[in-house]
């Protein structure tokens, strides 16, 4: 009975210890906007703009903006990775990318997120419709897609609009380089939106 009892706790023991070491590691990523190698024809000449600028909080479609990492494997079904995770929720995660990109650019004289001892000229508001890896038989897509706005604070008028719908094939299919598949995209999207700024208020 004793021999019966000590070999029941030890398998549980041991069944124990094995689930816990097979366990997928949780992972944790963001957008970063700051190092990644573009192509010069990819990539724009940014001029400074003499402005301050107020990057309002991220509009997301409700069923993206969630911790874990989104991916599809057709247009019907979507899932939550288990073990994937944002940093952040990525309403904040796509903002500080935003923020931390023009204001290490030095595009614009201030880039701020709300109202404090500084008054904005111009407002960028954002609408983030879909971030997600996309998988279509055999290839993995990083998918976003998003709608740029930038509004002049005094009279409300629509200075430039911009939006877009891309997918970035994965040339290594891993989890890891959605993030920087998804940056890449972002931050081509968003030169173009300063670009086109920059023209207007010429």
């Amino acid at each position: 009975m004793k021999k019966f009892y000590r070999f029941t706790i030890f398998s549980i023991i041991l069944i124990f210890f094995m689930g816990c070491t097979s366990s997928p590691m949780k992972k944790y990523y963001q957008i970063s906007l700051e190092d990644i190698s573009m192509q010069k024809s990819q990539s724009f000449d940014l001029k400074s703009i003499d402005k301050i600028l107020l990057v309002e909080k991220i509009d997301m479609e409700e069923i993206y903006n969630d911790y874990r990492l989104v991916y599809r494997k057709s247009p019907f079904q979507l899932n939550y990775y288990s073990y994937k995770f944002w940093i952040k929720k990525p309403d904040r995660v796509i903002r500080d990318a935003i923020v931390q990109y023009l204001s290490n650019k030095k595009v614009f004289n201030k880039v701020i997120i709300e109202f404090l001892e500084w008054k904005p000229d111009l407002i960028m508001k954002v609408r983030t419709n879909i971030i997600e890896e996309y998988d279509i038989g055999e290839n993995w897509f990083a998918h976003l897609s998003m709608k740029f706005k930038i509004i002049d604070f005094k009279s409300g008028e629509v200075i430039v609009t911009h939006k877009f719908d891309r997918k970035k094939r994965l040339i290594i299919k891993k989890v890891d380089n959605i993030p920087v598949c998804l940056s890449k995209i972002l931050q081509e999207e968003l030169d173009k939106v300063i670009s086109n700024l920059s023209k207007k208020l010429k």
